[in-house]
């Protein structure tokens, strides 16, 4: 698949709108109230879809700034283990009360993993979690953008239509009462 087309089943679960090319026709033994209540009904699901989009899209990019500093967290825990150097770290005890320690051998680390679970890793576990959860994280974010645009596309060719069916009615009345309405003078 093309990298502008990340891997997304949201075409498949959500049909695409469609263009109408021509009003008329597709006005042909249907009324302008039954198809912008068709097209109400669809742009409504389209916003709805929009909006769980927009909130998937606002966790991720919370939670990608969060992974990637973990990881920086466990490199320098590594890397200091590897010089054998001691850590000076800051502990958060509470949202004001901060402690810090000076550690040695530090061998592994305590993850939280959602779900208010948390596991002990040791530090190469730890970096190798965290790269493939940041990743995927990379990942999910580039699908949900996609999926965004997607519905973008179909909320705008929504609204087209629905102003295009609109300008027809309105277009198709003016005709009428043209017609009806001059053969009565005189």
């Amino acid at each position: 698949m093309a990298e502008s087309e990340p891997l997304s089943n949201l075409p498949e679960l959500v049909p695409a709108a469609a263009f109408m090319d021509d009003v008329h026709t597709f006005m042909k033994g249907r009324t302008t109230e039954e198809v912008l209540t068709e097209l109400r009904t669809a742009h409504q699901k389209y916003k709805y879809i929009e909006a769980e989009l927009v909130q998937r899209k606002r966790r991720l990019a919370f939670k990608q700034p969060e992974i990637k500093k973990c990881l920086e967290a466990v490199n320098l825990l590594l890397q200091r283990s590897e010089e054998g150097e001691p850590t000076v770290l800051d502990f958060s005890l509470s949202d004001q009360v901060f402690a810090r320690a000076r550690v040695a051998d530090v061998t592994s680390v305590n993850l939280w993993l959602g779900a208010d679970v948390m596991l002990e890793y040791p530090l190469q576990d730890a970096r190798a979690l965290l790269e493939t959860q940041l990743a995927g994280c990379a990942r999910q974010l580039a699908v949900v953008q996609w999926e965004h645009e997607y519905i973008k596309d179909q909320l705008t060719t929504t609204e087209v239509s629905m102003a295009r069916v609109y300008n027809w009615d309105v277009q198709n009345r003016r005709q009428q009462a043209g017609t009806s309405g001059g053969g009565s003078g005189a």
